[in-house]
């Protein structure tokens, strides 16, 4: 080849190289973006809070300690962990190394997962059971529901219950579905990571447009509370025994956080400060900033009526009067901040609105940066309606009432002798008898599982049950029916096992539903439809006409290993 052909190709190189290196140079000297303007003259304290943390008590890379540590270098006051399915980091609550700790749990259901924010106590129940069960074990222990992840690409992710009751709410940005929907962008990400993590975090945010669409529609119907998720685990497995610790908790912890709006400053008592912040969470009292983008504790959104009371996110205003919405304070240059009604933008302008509103609606506000397909703020909504309208809203998100007793009911026969045998692991250990005269409702008999689940070892699986192996035909009834009381709070699995010769379990497959105790005699009512399945070759229904055995069991997943206790049973039946 001649010297005049390789020219061409060593001057391509050399400007390939060039415009690497200033990419990376740029990428190097990122830094969050100026801020100006006034400060929020509005009467709140502003507290970042960081929700959805992973740390090694379920797939996290760092200790409970770690995290926290994290979160205090970066400036964070508020740190609300969240492992799966327990309640184990409980002993960390409250004030730590100057971080007030909030300690929930993200619960797996077959339609999604749950964060549930707030929990007052731990419990002996692992949290179990379908989605209802999920949202009742967050409302019964007292805390706040979000849809985790809620329109994830993985469909095992991905939340399907949007028909569920209550007044939960959802995350609007989170840190593992977004990574995930990035694609491409995280091979930059990867490469960026080293030179700034900020940054590459920040590259790899995609748009949330129709996240926020999906929201507006729900919004429509019920008030609902937008929260970021960090999901941070700070682990990304390479295989089942090697994993990365990327990105850091410090990075994930820097991106995005919940912005509170507190009366008053945290004052470092632990019960105080813990109840101000999950009143303002539960209210909707805060927004959500990408502070990797540029600081957003000087944002500002408020409604103001013409008796000089002024609203604020997550208020109720009543729609009678004048009423003007008032949003910006310290924002970048570029920013272009805009006020949307009832999803649709009705205003749009540089760095500060003030509008009068034209009537009833859901209004909130989004800041955003040219260049970037998330918006750099989300505000939670202010809610203008007349009071009719916010009742029929409030119905709209009220939790169901308690099932009264049906008026056809029938009691199970269970003519074998004894009606139910003790079954167990070989490490568990359970009480011999199944029946206990006079311990029922009225004094009447009951059942009785006295159960001590084994302790935890290298065999996870542990489980104590009752069951009762006749075949019946139950397809003339709606569901099951019993009643349960218990020396404590415990989640127990309810199984129907029906007929099916793919299974390998000797041809029976085993259809689930749970309950919960307490130390009082409760109703419970388990439609059939209630019931689902995990067998890969299942025949897609619950059979009631071909009903093989009835069990109640508790295993590893609804009950601590190592728990000892006593569930009695009674009047079980069927209903219609």
């Amino acid at each position: 080849m001649s010297p005049g052909r390789r020219r061409p190709r060593g001057v391509l190189l050399l400007a390939a190289l060039g415009a690497g290196a200033f990419l990376l140079l740029r990428v190097a000297l990122f830094r969050p973006l100026a801020v100006v303007g006034e400060a929020p003259n509005d009467g709140f304290a502003r507290v970042p809070a960081v929700v959805h943390v992973h740390t090694t008590l379920s797939d996290g890379g760092g200790a409970p300690d770690e995290v926290v540590r994290a979160a205090r270098e970066v400036g964070v006051a508020v740190l609300v962990i969240t492992d799966h399915n327990h309640l184990d980091a409980m002993p960390f609550e409250g004030y730590q190394d100057g971080v007030l700790v909030l300690v929930g749990s993200e619960l797996s259901t077959p339609v999604g997962h749950v964060l549930g924010v707030g929990l007052d106590r731990d419990s002996a129940f692992r949290f179990a059971g379908d989605g209802l069960d999920a949202l009742d074990d967050v409302r019964h222990l007292g805390g706040m529901a979000f849809a985790a992840h809620p329109f994830s690409t993985r469909a095992d992710l991905a939340f399907r219950g949007f028909e569920l009751p209550g007044p939960w709410g959802l995350e609007l940005l989170n840190g593992d579905s977004d990574a995930r929907r990035a694609g491409p962008r995280l091979l930059l990400t990867a490469a960026f990571y080293r030179f700034n993590p900020d940054y590459a975090l920040l590259a790899a945010t995609p748009s949330v447009d129709e996240t926020l669409r999906r929201w507006d529609a729900l919004l429509g119907e019920r008030d609902v509370t937008g929260l970021a998720g960090a999901d941070a685990h700070s682990r990304l497995a390479i295989t089942r025994t090697r994993a990365l610790r990327f990105p850091s908790y410090q990075a994930l912890f820097r991106l995005a956080r919940n912005h509170l709006l507190l009366a008053e400053p945290l004052r470092g008592d632990a019960a105080r400060d813990r109840a101000a912040v999950l009143d303002t969470l539960r209210a909707g009292r805060f927004y959500i900033g990408l502070d990797a983008l540029a600081p957003a504790s000087g944002f500002s959104f408020v409604v103001e009526d013409g008796a000089g009371r002024r609203f604020t996110m997550g208020d109720q205003v009543d729609a009678s009067g004048s009423l003007r919405a008032v949003s910006g304070g310290r924002v970048p240059e570029a920013a272009r901040v805009i006020l949307r009604r009832d999803g649709q933008v009705l205003a749009e302008a540089s760095s500060r609105i003030d509008l009068r509103l034209p009537g009833p609606g859901v209004y909130r506000v989004e800041a955003r940066l040219p260049g970037w397909p998330v918006p750099w703020v989300i505000t939670n909504p202010v809610y203008v309606f007349d009071p009719a309208t916010r009742a029929a809203r409030r119905q709209r998100a009220a939790w169901p009432e308690p099932p009264t007793p049906p008026r056809e009911s029938a009691l199970l026969s269970l003519t074998s002798d004894p009606p139910f045998t003790a079954e167990h692991d070989r490490r568990s250990t359970m009480e011999g008898f199944v029946v206990e005269p006079r311990a029922g409702p009225g004094g009447a008999d009951a059942f009785r599982l006295g159960f001590h689940l084994a302790p935890p070892s290298p065999e996870p699986f542990t489980w104590c049950a009752l069951v009762n192996r006749e075949a019946r035909d139950l397809s003339a009834w709606k569901g099951l029916r019993f009643k349960v009381r218990a020396d404590g709070e415990y989640r127990f699995w309810i199984q129907l096992r029906d007929l099916n010769p793919a299974s390998a379990d000797e041809g029976l497959e085993w259809w689930m539903a749970s309950a919960r105790s307490s130390t009082e005699w409760s109703e419970v009512q388990l439609p059939f439809d209630r019931f689902r399945t995990l067998n890969p070759k299942s025949d897609g229904r619950l059979d009631p006409d071909e009903t093989r055995a009835v069990v109640f069991v508790l295993d590893h997943a609804t009950v601590k290993p190592g728990t000892r206790g006593t569930i009695w049973l009674a009047d079980l039946g069927v209903y219609r």
